[in-house]
């Protein structure tokens, strides 16, 4: 099970998650691996506490300040799990056994040690994993990249060999467009693992893209859930399933070159790192949108020498309808949540079904 910020914002919530993990070892779980996030908004607050310091922190520092919210999240549930006396063990970055590289590049995947786990679950019937961590060469904790989690949940699930991964939020699951903002959002029933990563990268924060793809490679199915008001099964992610989308990306960047040339050097060093951009305008424009791990993806710019000529955040939705997608540039949310319920309308006409995927 993962349990993401949005599960944690009081302490109480802690003791609803405990009782629920609870109540699945007395029904069907023998053993549960549990990953949390933290609390909500605490990344931000302490993202800003560091920059506060040193406006330019790098990786290495920042990932220290960072990782302590998921730790102190670990802390606070296995306080909750203590009132019930049973077993429990936490592992984090350093403990865990996933490496990571080192180095100012994005922080990647080398090889994962199966044994830390699989020994902590021998020895407890809970065990609590920090998530977004693994450890450099050195053994410096690192994080797998803003909001990766879910990449954690997957990963953890491959390592104690289950083919399932439940994903904790405070919606029930994937929707043709944002719930809370569009009315008439369908919930999707069933999606493919390449259509998650697909709106995930444009800006969607149902699902971390990475988390996507590695379970696609060992055939996880992802279950997306929400416990309250009760546990409910919305979304189910794995091999198959599509639906028409309508993204809104209310914290995208346009980035703007000096030059075509230092345009076309950019965009090679953001698709080395893996990083998608969108292009609306027309090329001889030098402007770009990053929809994702944008301040990663600009400070490995300035890295190199490259300081956008204009950088503006601004409010995308993106339509996205088989093979096809059309991005629109807004400068408030209000104008882009009017043009993203038209979009949807003309997807999902208000007589269809509420759900998709059925």
């Amino acid at each position: 099970m993962k349990f993401g910020g949005s599960s944690f914002r009081a302490a109480n919530d802690y003791r609803s998650v405990s009782a629920h993990i609870m109540n699945r070892l007395a029904t069907d779980a023998d053993k549960v691996v549990v990953v949390v996030s933290a609390m909500y908004g605490v990344t931000e607050s302490l993202k800003a506490l560091a920059l506060s310091v040193n406006d330019r922190c790098q990786s290495a520092a920042l990932d220290t300040v960072l990782t302590t919210g998921e730790i102190v999240s670990v802390g606070l549930l296995e306080a909750a799990l203590e009132r019930y006396s049973v077993p429990v063990s936490s592992l984090f970055g350093y403990s865990l056994g996933i490496h990571t590289s080192s180095g100012s590049n994005r922080v990647c995947i080398e090889n994962i040690d199966k044994a830390p786990l699989r020994r902590a679950l021998d020895a407890n019937r809970v065990v609590i994993v920090a998530g977004a961590q693994g450890a450099d060469t050195s053994g410096r904790v690192s994080m797998l990249g803003r909001n990766s989690s879910d990449l954690t949940a997957v990963v953890v699930a491959d390592i104690v060999g289950s083919s399932s991964c439940e994903i904790y939020s405070d919606v029930c699951g994937i929707y043709t467009s944002d719930p809370h903002l569009v009315e008439g959002a369908r919930l999707i029933r069933e999606i493919s693992y390449a259509t998650v990563s697909r709106i995930a990268r444009r800006g969607a924060k149902v699902l971390h893209c990475r988390a996507a793809e590695y379970a696609s490679t060992r055939g996880i199915v992802i279950s997306c859930k929400a416990l309250v008001p009760r546990e409910t099964v919305g979304t189910l992610v794995g091999s198959v399933g599509d639906a028409a989308t309508v993204v809104i990306d209310r914290s995208a960047k346009r980035v703007r070159f000096s030059s075509l040339s230092e345009q076309q050097v950019a965009l090679a060093l953001l698709d080395s790192l893996d990083i998608t951009w969108i292009e609306v305008g027309r090329p001889e424009t030098c402007e770009v949108y990053l929809s994702h791990d944008s301040h990663f993806a600009l400070n490995t710019l300035a890295q190199q020498g490259i300081t956008p000529s204009d950088l503006s955040k601004v409010v995308l939705v993106t339509e996205i309808n088989r093979d096809q997608q059309r991005t629109y540039e807004f400068q408030d949310l209000e104008s882009a949540v009017s043009c993203a319920r038209r979009v949807h309308a003309t997807f999902y006409p208000r007589e269809q079904q509420s759900t998709v995927g059925l």
